[in-house]
């Protein structure tokens, strides 16, 4: 299976706050993009081009202190695609003259603040939906297995130390521009040197994502963790609302309504054949999910045994795909046509799964009408037996034909390379190199949807 790298390792700037000030127009609301329990979250572009989220603490009494220097600590620690990147930070301490019962003094005021990458696609709580509507199920699928692989880089990434994030909720998970999950907010995050059962005394945490040794009994342990993510699983696969809804039923029934759901929605979307992998991630993601939820802590599973189970299932899927496809293409795709419900004025993504089939290294190319679409990635290499993601976006558009009638075609190119090549070396002059006869060429039909 591909195994998503690690983000290489960068030491966080020291950044002034005049610098921080100077970025976001004084902190002001046109800039600001988001809030939360401790601090207000501005968007900021730096000299070198780079667009920032710069998390400004309140001034809180003895709270912040400890709130900015444990995030801090422990985003200095973590390097992975799927947690947020530390850009830069901010600690000062000033005097400002303020004026109490007609006298002037000079008070002291520290300012606080971490800088996070940019995040397009803001909070993960913005686009939960139930099965009807919403994001398809292969996005909603990468979101869980990029969430789970973030989170098992925390509880396993050190020998000597499990993080344990302890606030694991939509809020806190920020979606890139290509729908990858990054878990954020580590202000209530602990390292443990074992995975043993700890008890504190006072509440900390989100209600609905807190486990219930937690409520009764204030027990920290990496299964608390686990029960936030179970609750988030659901929520992503079934809206908001799903929880509540999983906690009224018998088990076997919930999860039978949420795969009927999604039979549902793949029946009512034109043009699309569900695959029988789609059925089974269903039904495999909902099944770990109410394991995760279960009361009783040692039930629910570890995060490691959570990984070994999508892992287990992908490989029964891509072995079940090899058996019962086209032996003639290395590369199956699916969807086999992109579908974007159009929107005037507003930018649209389609997510297309490229699955090798083969025991070669595949490079792809991806074409398409550059000045009404762009895909990210366009170009890259299939490892043997793997799969990858490809998000092919609509650019906005004031208007289509009345008809909704659309001509363009989305066009993936492969060919089979040798094993040291990279995704930079595969260009153009490449395939126009192999010729027609070892280059497999696959159109796909790109349709308007009207809501």
């Amino acid at each position: 299976m591909e195994k998503k790298s690690q983000q290489t390792s960068e030491t966080p700037r020291d950044l002034t706050f005049k610098l921080l000030e100077s970025i976001t127009n004084s902190f002001s609301e046109e800039h600001k993009i988001g809030k939360g329990g401790y601090g207000e979250v501005y968007k900021g572009v730096l000299q070198n081009g780079e667009t920032i989220a710069v998390k400004k603490l309140y001034n809180m009494q003895g709270l912040d202190d400890v709130e900015f220097e444990k995030e801090f600590y422990h985003l200095m620690r973590v390097h992975h695609n799927n947690i947020i990147r530390l850009v830069g930070y901010c600690y000062e301490i000033r005097h400002k003259s303020i004026q109490v019962e007609g006298k002037f003094h000079l008070a002291q005021i520290s300012e606080r603040a971490l800088c996070f990458e940019y995040l397009q696609h803001g909070s993960l709580d913005k686009h939960l939906s139930d099965e009807s509507c919403g994001l398809d199920w292969h996005t909603r699928y990468k979101i869980i297995k990029g969430i789970c692989e973030g989170l098992n880089y925390l509880h396993n990434g050190s020998k000597d130390n499990h993080m344990y994030h302890l606030d694991l909720k939509p809020a806190n998970i920020l979606l890139d521009e290509n729908m990858t999950p990054k878990i954020a907010d580590f202000g209530l995050s602990r390292l443990f040197g074992t995975t043993q059962t700890h008890v504190t005394k006072n509440f900390r945490g989100t209600p609905g994502y807190v486990p219930p040794e937690y409520i009764d009994k204030r027990q920290i342990s990496e299964k608390y963790d686990i029960f936030s993510l179970g609750v988030i699983i659901i929520e992503i696969m079934t809206g908001p609302s799903g929880y509540s809804k999983s906690a009224e039923m018998p088990t076997q029934q919930f999860m039978e309504l949420v795969h009927e759901n999604w039979k549902n929605r793949w029946k009512a979307t034109p043009m699309y054949t569900p695959q029988e992998a789609d059925s089974l991630e269903v039904k495999t993601c909902i099944q770990m999910a109410l394991n995760c939820v279960e009361r009783d802590r040692k039930r629910r599973p570890t995060i490691t045994e959570v990984m070994d189970k999508l892992n287990e299932m992908e490989a029964l899927k891509l072995s079940h795909l090899c058996q019962i496809s086209d032996t003639k293409g290395r590369v199956e795709i699916d969807p086999v046509e992109l579908r974007f419900p159009f929107e005037p004025n507003k930018e649209l993504s389609c997510v297309l799964r490229l699955m090798n089939k083969s025991d070669d290294f595949v490079a792809f190319s991806a074409k398409t009408n550059k000045s009404k679409y762009y895909t990210k990635p366009d170009k890259g290499i299939l490892q043997p037996w793997s799969m990858r993601y490809v998000i092919a976006t609509m650019r906005a558009q004031e208007r289509v034909l009345s008809d909704m009638q659309c001509n363009d075609m989305f066009i993936v190119e492969n060919t089979t390379v040798g094993k040291g090549l990279t995704d930079s070396d595969i260009t153009e002059q490449l395939f126009a190199n192999m010729g027609p006869e070892v280059v497999d060429k696959v159109k796909l039909r790109i349709v308007y949807v009207a809501l």
